[in-house]
């Protein structure tokens, strides 16, 4: 586990895909690397992602957006492609406040792993190109329906008139 506040990305290969271990917490920042260490996955139709979330202790918004966009990627169902690995409690602490726990697959263990995890780092990535995927990830949420839709809305529509502005 990692100390507090700090966040580790760790992959593991498993059968027909890969889980990725959330350690620590998951922000936007990582939350970019897991997208774009994802977009290989889905266009594999065979491959399966596991997101386990078991040793993470918390998500900001941005995260949790990009937990609804790689679901949305994957189909729906995602019919066993994608999944979210947490119990019960973690699960509600995590993902209840924004009324994601009923939206996204969660499972209670994730598939086993083949071989040794390695670090995914999050890469370096330009001021705009980060507030396009903070919008995104937040235009996700303001599709769902939940108490917090309109602040996610909100978000969004000013991220992007700031985006609009630097153009």
């Amino acid at each position: 586990m990692t100390p507090n506040n700090s966040s580790a990305l760790r992959v593991g290969r498993t059968n027909t895909g890969y889980v990725v271990y959330v350690e620590g917490h998951g922000t936007m920042r990582e939350s970019s690397a897991l997208c774009d260490f994802a977009i290989g996955c889905v266009e594999d139709e065979e491959c399966t992602l596991a997101v386990d979330l078991s040793r993470c202790d918390y998500l900001d918004s941005t995260f949790l957006g990009c937990l609804v966009s790689l679901n949305k990627r994957f189909g729906r169902p995602s019919a066993g492609r994608y999944t979210i690995v947490a119990d019960e409690d973690r699960s509600r602490y995590l993902l209840a406040t924004a009324h994601l726990h009923t939206v996204l697959p969660v499972e209670k263990s994730p598939p086993s792993i083949i071989a040794e995890c390695f670090e995914l780092r999050p890469a370096t990535i330009e001021r705009e190109e980060l507030g396009r995927h903070v919008m995104e990830c937040h235009r996700r949420l303001a599709e769902l329906d939940g108490p917090n839709q309109a602040v996610f809305k909100r978000i969004a529509d000013q991220l992007a008139a700031e985006l609009e502005g630097n153009t």
